[in-house]
């Protein structure tokens, strides 16, 4: 019986961590996640699909940098690099190919980011970055204390970011909602030189004092063996390099202390790398990155007075000869509204960029049709509102009736002021808000009405395809072959006459949105114009691949030929003698 109870506590903290294993499990959930950014091919992916790959456990002691406890765990997940790597690289607008001074911001869906560097996912060892989509917590063998208990059973976000390499937990971050790699220079110039000179170096930008330094002898130096392992040229050596840690030059410039803050190292030929701070002040191995201006003992000969080493990467890509500047540049969110246009219809429209963008965001205005079709990309995030009954007023009109004039523009009003302020304290919290419509957000779009409410720098656009593009498609002819398109509306047409009428007399081809509810009521004013012979088409539900059609007729018979549509919305017209059938194709 007395051995008995010697076994006691160890049973009751093996029959927990069993309930723990089921229940860790359980909570990972289906969530979803995407990676955007500078990749070929922007992904989608769930907790499920992340056990579909390679995966590897990884142990993490959660103890941040200010001694927080939050349990040890056994992670299951996938190495980073290996994610990135189906996504494809896709550096555009760059005079330097190499990917050593991309970021990689991960974001989870509570706001909270972190910033990576592409060298520390892709020259150190895979297992040190992982997205884990389960865990299992140590238990201690001598029981769990009331104060490891609630941290060990604590539920768990998934996906998770686990940095193991680190010696905080800072960096792994719970919730994971997107992973975008970023490309701080784009357009930034690298020119092969013969010989690289450079006598100094400057430390710039988010600090408290610009360093200019010439001279490292004032600092205090460490030597340290470094190898030289090329990606291209493979091993070139070994050598024992003399200098100064880069942590003490940052803490001598007073570089800001963020997650978010990134130093970019420069040579005078434009070749760069990036390193983030986690790498740096929450590594054990950040002490070891150095400013060398001496090796075997002796100045630096060639390639520069100094040279930025990371002696524990795997490749060496990332050391900068003739060091030139370090620019300490922070990657916080500065909180925006965008304005995000999602394509025409079928999903497979939404351009990478939208989907970058919506990755970047937090919560999201949306009509009910969008957040069921774009549900896989939108990762469950909170949705403030759906804006349609908000756009136009007849809308309003329909869904209050009896209302007298004065009362729809006060209650409207009242309305829209009510979901704006939705839109400001999130934007309040430092938080990002996506307003999604469908097509292009500025070819007729529904976001005009909240656009007077914001400043212009809190507000970015991103462009998408328009109705007009697929039904240009659909309509399969030049409608430019007159020199020119016009794009209106049936209050446009009613409201410029004179522009009609010089559309007709040149042969420019009128692309007319929203008119098939007015075509009947537009007759009139076009046969006024136009020849009973005039060549007009109309697409319906372009962009929709089930339900998209086009009817070809004149504006002698169009009516009798649309009468049974049942579509009386989603369509273009075009009218003009581009669209003849021996027109220009």
């Amino acid at each position: 019986m007395i051995v008995l109870k010697r076994f006691i506590p160890f049973i009751l903290s093996l029959f927990v961590l069993v309930l723990c294993f089921f229940a860790l499990n359980c909570w990972a959930g289906d969530a979803v996640f995407s990676i955007t950014g500078q990749v070929k091919h922007p992904l989608n992916l769930s907790t499920g699909d992340l056990s579909k790959f390679q995966t590897v456990s990884v142990r993490i002691n959660n103890i941040n940098k200010n001694g927080g406890y939050e349990g040890v765990f056994n992670t299951q997940g996938v190495p980073l690099k290996s994610l990135l790597e189906v996504c494809g690289l896709q550096k555009e607008e760059s005079g330097f190919p190499k990917p050593v001074d991309l970021a990689i911001v991960v974001r989870n869906g509570s706001g909270k980011q972190i910033v990576l560097s592409w060298g520390e996912v892709f020259f150190r060892n895979p297992a040190e970055v992982t997205l884990a989509f389960s865990a299992v917590p140590v238990m201690p063998l001598h029981g769990v204390s009331p104060d490891q208990a609630e941290h060990l059973y604590r539920k768990i976000s998934f996906p998770k970011l686990v940095v193991a390499g680190d010696y905080y937990s800072d960096r792994s971050l719970e919730g994971v909602v997107n992973i975008e790699v970023v490309n701080l220079k784009a357009g930034g110039e690298f020119k092969k030189m013969g010989k690289l000179v450079c006598p100094e170096f400057n430390l710039t930008g988010a600090v408290k004092k610009n360093l200019f330094i010439k001279d490292l002898s004032s600092y205090p130096q460490t030597e340290i063996p470094a190898t030289v392992v090329g990606e291209g040229r493979g091993f070139e050596g070994m050598e024992k390099y003399k200098g100064v840690p880069l942590v003490e030059l940052l803490a001598k410039a007073g570089a800001e202390a963020d997650l978010n803050t990134v130093f970019l190292a420069t040579a005078v030929d434009g070749y760069r790398s990036l390193i983030s701070y986690g790498e740096l002040f929450l590594s054990p191995q950040g002490k070891r990155v150095i400013v060398a201006d001496r090796v075997k003992g002796k100045p630096l000969q060639k390639n520069g007075k100094f040279l930025l080493i990371l002696p524990d990467d795997l490749f060496a890509d990332r050391q900068v000869k003739a060091l030139a500047k370090i620019e300490v540049l922070s990657m916080k969110n500065k909180e925006k509204l965008y304005i995000i246009g999602v394509g025409p219809g079928d999903t497979d429209l939404i351009t990478p960029e939208a989907l970058s963008r919506l990755g970047r965001t937090d919560a999201l205005v949306c009509p009910e049709d969008i957040s069921r079709r774009y549900a896989r990309y939108l990762g469950g995030k909170e949705i403030l509102f759906d804006p349609m009954s908000m756009i136009h007023k007849h809308r309003f009109i329909e869904a209050n009736p009896g209302l007298s004039a004065g009362e729809v523009d006060k209650l409207l009003d009242a309305k829209r002021r009510g979901a704006l302020q939705k839109i400001q304290d999130v934007l309040n919290a430092g938080k990002n808000v996506a307003y999604l419509e469908w097509g292009d957000p500025l070819i007729f779009g529904g976001s005009r009405w909240i656009r007077d409410f914001f400043a212009e720098e809190q507000i970015e656009t991103v462009p998408s395809i328009s109705a007009f593009n697929v039904s240009n498609a659909i309509v399969e002819r030049d409608v430019t072959c007159r020199g020119s398109v016009i794009l209106t509306a049936p209050k446009g047409i009613k409201d410029n006459e004179f522009l009609l009428k010089s559309a007709a007399e040149h042969g420019d081809t009128l692309a007319i949105f929203m008119g098939l509810r007015e075509l009947r009521d537009l007759m009139p004013l076009l046969n006024k114009y136009y020849k009973d012979s005039t060549p007009i088409v109309i697409v319906y539900n372009a962009g929709i691949s089930r339900s998209e059609h086009l009817i070809r007729s004149t504006l002698k018979d169009v009516l009798s030929k649309t009468d049974n549509e049942q579509e009386k919305h989603l369509g273009m017209i075009y009218i003009g003698t581009c669209l003849a059938t021996n027109g220009v194709r």
